[in-house]
């Protein structure tokens, strides 16, 4: 809408004028192409004109170059007109050829130079030998069309168009679909106006382009729609250049530069909010000199708002104002460093403290001209504090009271504080080589250069060493901790843990004892005083009575054989984890009413104490079963792999809900703790009427470094 408010008259003059021009084909078609292309004539020559006397001027070589090519597009146009069938200037030429012979050289010429023309946006323009070349250029088409008589037939009477023809105009549409591209990428160095008139009649000039490769017949309906097409196009030409050039000269002619002020202004503008919006004390001064010349004070100029946030100095109250009477103090603060500024014109940085704000600053000097100079404060307090933890962190390995060492690669010792060194010095050459490369074989980790752990012994202390190698160096740092107290404290846990676990071991064999061997004792007790009378009755029944008693006494007999090596430790250590379960089956099976199934899988060997605890386990946990489960088959399988070991005990008993079992039951108790013991997982899996199952996994894991 606002489009058309400000152009209804041009677009009522311009509808009128196309009426005007549509009546007069009517009338006669040779004078509507007359007036056609005289229109077009005067606006090329128009645009020459004013680029001509423009050239001086002129930032942007692309117009001068553009009005330089119309006006060699003007003249191919004219000769275009002259030639135009019906108008008979020429004779012995089929006009209708030569007209349009003449109007495709136009239009190449003038596609060609919209799309070259972006070469001299930012390159400079010889105009002369554009002139040249295009004098050649123009003289060359005269010839090949008038004189030799070789330009490529355009139009032949009875068929039309020839392929040359149709094939130039997509050719010429696609070079001014290009130079629209080109327009849209250098849109920042044309008048917006400009450009997009501009690009409005190269559009509209691909529309006539292709309105001419359809028309058959010279005066047809196509051919007066190009022409149509031709008129706007050259208008929006018009309106870019002529009209523009009048109109506003400096948008057209002066564009950069005026685009340069606008820059300029508002890189000033710009500056001035970084100025006052930047988060550095910045502040102008101005030297003070005595009649000698001698610097005694400097008058402040002008700040910043971070200058009175920082300094807490109001600007009106500093600005003109000496320093030595803001800052009250005799001397002005850092005059000397600030006359040497501006005596050898050399930027100067220097670090200063403000003790009445607590502040650190970096101050930056330097002189935008002579006797002036501008001080720029960056606060740099929190730089410098953590400068001096640094320096407090750097004291921390010699207040240390824990041993602190830096080993080399080749086992020297690089660094060592003070209770690092009394450590050392408690050993001999050959001890001291032997700590140093136990921890250097400590530092060369498989994990990749991770932290590792090494024990040690040095006098009557136990010393925790953290070795941590840093690569990039070629060192390790060595952390030491006194553990003698730890040690002892673990020791002594240990030695109460095995206690407990012997005292329950006690009252497990006391049990075992009495539940077992004493219950057959008495069983084979009980018969044995009936055997006198039933042998009396029944012979027969007597024979079974002491069989009975016999099969009860071998009973007891193994039973009190089981307890009698559990009694043994080393018997049960020297022997491999699938002899110790054959043998507790073999005891099991004679008082179980169950058959006890037992599959090993794998040869692989555990320490010793792995295998006592998955003996201890599988013992107490089948003693459970043939005592509490009325269990029919019970099985006991064991997968040795070569880092893992894994046990399952399953039978098909009466099982237990888990929930109602007590935390504190001993038979699952003293199972917890074996486990625990040997670093195994426990899990027992049961339900009432399903059976149980028991499963003991043990993973081996890398040895610790100790020493």
């Amino acid at each position: 809408m606002r489009f058309l408010k400000r152009n209804y008259i041009t677009l009522i003059i311009g509808t009128v004028s196309l009426a005007g021009l549509y009546l007069v084909s009517l009338y006669s078609y040779v004078l509507y192409h007359v007036l056609v292309e005289l229109f077009t004539v005067v606006i090329a020559f128009g645009i020459f004109l004013i680029a001509w006397n423009s050239k001086k001027f002129l930032d942007n070589h692309y117009l001068l170059f553009v009005g330089i090519a119309y006006f060699f597009i003007g003249a191919i146009d004219l000769f275009h007109t002259l030639s135009y069938e019906g108008m008979g200037i020429f004779s012995g030429f089929a006009e209708s050829n030569l007209a349009t012979q003449l109007w495709i050289s136009g239009r190449y010429m003038e596609s060609i130079s919209l799309l070259v023309a972006f070469l001299f946006i930012t390159r400079k323009l010889n105009h002369k030998v554009q002139l040249m070349v295009y004098s050649v250029a123009t003289v060359l088409v005269m010839l090949s069309v008038y004189y030799w008589q070789v330009f490529p037939d355009c139009f032949v009477e009875g068929s039309g168009l020839t392929p040359f023809k149709v094939g130039s105009e997509y050719v010429i549409s696609a070079l001014l679909g290009l130079g629209i591209v080109f327009l849209f990428l250098y849109r920042k160095e044309f008048n917006k106006t400009v450009m997009r008139l501009i690009a409005a009649s190269m559009v509209i000039t691909i529309f006539s382009e292709l309105s001419f490769t359809l028309y058959t017949d010279v005066y047809g309906l196509f051919n007066q729609l190009g022409h149509f097409l031709k008129v706007i196009s050259f208008f929006l030409i018009y309106k870019a250049i002529i009209e523009t050039g009048f109109s506003q000269p400096i948008n057209l002619l002066f564009f950069k530069l005026k685009q340069r002020e606008e820059e300029l202004q508002e890189s000033e503008e710009k500056f001035r909010s970084l100025y006052f919006s930047m988060n550095e004390a910045v502040c102008l001064q101005e030297m003070i000199n005595d009649e000698q010349g001698k610097p005694i004070d400097y008058r402040i100029l002008d700040v910043n708002r971070a200058f009175e946030s920082i300094m807490g100095l109001k600007r009106e109250k500093v600005i003109q104002k000496r320093a030595s009477k803001i800052f009250n103090s005799e001397i002005a603060p850092y005059i000397g460093a600030y006359s040497r500024v501006l005596d050898t014109g050399k930027p100067e940085k220097f670090e200063a403290y403000f003790p009445q704000i607590d502040k650190y600053f970096l101050i930056s000097v330097f002189t935008p001209s002579k006797g002036k100079f501008a001080t720029i404060f960056s606060d740099i307090t929190t730089r410098k504090k953590f400068e001096m933890e640094i320096e407090a962190l750097s004291r921390f390995t010699l207040e240390n009271p824990n041993p602190v060492m830096r080993m080399d690669e080749k086992n020297s010792i690089i660094y060592a504080n003070g209770p690092a060194k009394k450590i050392l010095d408690q050993l001999n050459e050959e001890r001291k080589e032997g700590l140093l490369q136990y921890l250097q074989d400590s530092a060369q980790d498989p994990k990749g250069g991770k932290p590792s752990t090494a024990q040690a012994k040095i006098g009557k202390s136990v010393y925790e060493f953290t070795v941590v190698p840093v690569e990039s160096s070629g060192y390790a740092n060595i952390y030491g901790t006194d553990i003698t107290s730890r040690k002892k404290a673990e020791s002594l846990e240990k030695k109460m843990a095995e206690q407990k676990t012997m005292a329950k071991e006690r009252n497990k064999l006391a049990r075992d004892l009495h539940d077992t061997v004493s219950q057959t004792l008495f069983a084979a007790k009980m018969i044995a005083e009936t055997v006198s009378k039933v042998w009396k009755k029944d012979t027969r029944q007597g024979f079974k009575k002491l069989e009975e008693i016999k099969r009860l006494h071998d009973i007891a007999f193994k039973e009190m054989r089981i307890l009698l090596y559990e009694l043994k430790p080393s018997a049960l250590k020297d022997e491999d984890l699938e002899s110790l379960l054959n043998r507790l089956v073999r005891s099991l099976e004679a008082r179980s009413k169950s058959p006890i199934g037992l599959t090993v899988k794998g040869k692989h060997r555990f320490p010793a104490k792995v295998q006592l605890g998955f003996y201890r386990i599988a013992q107490e946990a089948v003693n459970n079963i043939i005592k509490h489960s009325d269990a029919s088959n019970i099985s006991i399988l064991v997968h040795a792999f070569p880092d893992r070991l894994h046990m399952e005990i399953t039978d098909d008993g009466r099982g237990f809900d888990s929930a109602k079992i007590s935390p504190t039951n001993l038979g699952l108790k003293i199972m917890e703790e074996r486990a625990q013991n040997i670093g195994a997982l426990l899990e027992i899996d049961s339900r009432e009427g399903g059976g149980t199952r028991v499963s003991v996994v043990y993973e081996k894991r890398g040895k610790s470094q100790t020493g």
